[in-house]
């Protein structure tokens, strides 16, 4: 048996399927199910559904490690100048300040498991969500994702979007 004479700095908290915040940036669906709060901020996770023929947009992270793992569907992921195609089962990982970019080449929806580490960028996708919904200005959304340490990768969209059949 495992005692500690320091508590936790959270509680215990189960998420059941289908329950946890939702953020929809168009179509893809992100669904919170381990926030900063839950975990001391050392980790988000997300569940993630992409509609059919969709490309996440392709980016880059200088503050978190991201990790995958496709439930359903199977997605193409280009990790730097490597693109791979990953089913159900396969695990994805993605280390800070390596552009990278997921697509789903397929007719129905995809669902992948987000784990975000350190915690801290589930708040980016609230903030965006009402940017993209209300077409506010490019420049906005930019701002914002310097403002998290994001660089988006404009240049690998005409690529993606030819070769894999998909659209943002």
């Amino acid at each position: 048996m495992v005692t500690s004479d320091t508590a936790s700095p959270f509680s215990p908290k189960v998420v059941a399927p289908g329950e946890g915040k939702t953020v929809m940036l168009f179509g893809v669906r992100f669904c919170y199910k381990v926030e900063t709060a839950d975990c001391g901020g050392t980790l988000a996770v997300m569940e993630v559904e992409i509609p059919a023929h969709t490309l996440v947009k392709p980016h880059r992270h200088t503050r978190e490690d991201e990790f995958s793992l496709v439930l359903e569907g199977t997605v193409g992921i280009r990790v730097g100048d490597r693109e791979s195609s990953a089913g159900p089962g396969s695990y994805l990982i993605k280390p800070r300040h390596t552009p990278h970019a997921m697509w789903n080449p397929g007719s129905s929806p995809a669902r992948v498991v987000e784990i975000l580490s350190p915690a801290g960028l589930e708040a980016y996708f609230e903030t965006l969500a009402p940017i993209l919904s209300e077409h506010r200005p490019a420049a906005e959304y930019y701002q914002l994702a310097e403002d998290y340490g994001i660089t988006i990768q404009d240049d690998w969209i005409p690529e993606l979007e030819r070769v894999h059949g998909v659209k943002l």
